[in-house]
């Protein structure tokens, strides 16, 4: 359902351009969109960290999760201490990582660890210029402290220890408010008038956030609803009395794996003989019936003066969900999950061209 474009080139000596890149560090996924000049690459990672006292006994590696150590640079703090980020991190320690969702502020301390850990996902390269747009769901709080701890030259090891040092130059060229990235892009694709009001849903892992937009572009109404985002409906499927019994512990199943089958499309729980297709069509409309209710009374004061009603975020390329929005005559936006990062990007790369 969501594809990861990776480069396969090797590094070379030349000298590497400055690369707009845009950084969604969502509650529950990290996206990472660049612009390479030949192509654009996108790595996300889950949004979980978890730094290393003791040496791995082997190397682990996966397209959604990294590894680094933090040898010398800006960031003093973190000299010679070494971290897994993303899908890695919760392989090692299931219960005791870091996650970004259990507090909003920990988006602007860890963004720089799940940044170093989406670059040790790719090819090695002695040498990355980034210029970052980050977004943030509160400018007003985070915008100095994401930016003292990005900015700078950091000297890292990507993929740990014992890998050879990369020089990591990064310029936060601006951080945006939550939801700028997707309505960049969401206007690129002509689903937004930009010339009226226009009402969004960010369907994310951990919340639904309904958003309004001044005619121009200028967010004027972010607040996440009460009940919980995609999370709420992939707990509720691995606690489901059916599966309970398939798998005869008495426990619920497990959410990654729950997650995993409904992403695939093809339903099912790990490598075991069971379909969740069932208990998720039985479960979908009602979560989000109810979401999209509490949405629509929070931006009830303006809907007569918008002219696009449109959804993003991961949870809109769940199975069916496009179909449910479109009875309300909201567009969903393509590839949700990645809007918001393919977005910054495009601010980036223009806030760019103008330094240049």
């Amino acid at each position: 359902m969501i594809t990861t474009i990776q480069p396969k080139q090797a590094d070379s000596a030349q000298i590497r351009p400055i690369m707009p890149t845009g950084v969604d560090c969502g509650a529950g996924l990290t996206k990472v969109c660049m612009d390479s000049g030949e192509r654009q690459m996108r790595i996300r990672t889950s949004s979980k960290v978890l730094e290393l006292k003791a040496p791995l006994l082997e190397d682990l590696t996966s397209k959604e999760g990294g590894h680094f150590f933090y040898r010398s640079g800006d960031r003093t703090d973190l000299i010679d201490r070494e971290f897994l980020t993303g899908e890695l991190a919760a392989w090692k320690a299931p219960t005791t990582h870091v996650k970004l969702s259990d507090d909003p502020a920990l988006k602007a301390e860890y963004v720089l660890h799940t940044l170093f850990g989406a670059l040790s996902t790719l090819p090695h390269r002695q040498e990355w210029h980034l210029f970052l747009v980050i977004s943030t769901h509160s400018r007003k709080l985070f915008n100095d402290r994401l930016k003292e701890l990005t900015n700078g030259s950091h000297i890292v090891s990507l993929g740990g220890k014992n890998k050879p040092q990369t020089r990591v130059n990064i310029t936060v060229g601006s951080v945006a408010p939550e939801g700028a990235g997707s309505y960049t892009y969401a206007k690129r694709l002509n689903l937004i008038d930009s010339s009226a009001h226009a009402i969004a849903f960010d369907f994310g892992t951990s919340t639904v956030i309904p958003q309004v937009f001044s005619p121009g572009g200028k967010l004027i109404y972010h607040q996440p609803l009460e009940t919980g985002g995609c999370i709420d409906l992939l707990e509720a499927i691995a606690s489901d009395a059916e599966l309970i019994r398939f798998l005869g512990t008495g426990k619920a199943g497990s959410i990654e794996l729950v997650r995993k089958g409904i992403e695939s499309g093809q339903f099912n729980y790990g490598t075991r003989d069971f379909n969740l297709r069932p208990i998720y069509a039985r479960l979908i409309k009602t979560w989000l019936a109810d979401r999209l209710r509490l949405g629509l009374k929070a931006t009830e004061e303006w809907r007569d003066a918008a002219q696009s009603f449109v959804a993003w975020g991961g949870g809109t390329e769940m199975s069916g969900i496009s179909r449910m929005l479109s009875t309300q005559k909201i567009t969903t936006v393509p590839d949700g999950c990645w809007a918001n990062a393919i977005g910054l990007q495009t601010i980036a790369s223009a806030l760019l061209a103008r330094r240049i």
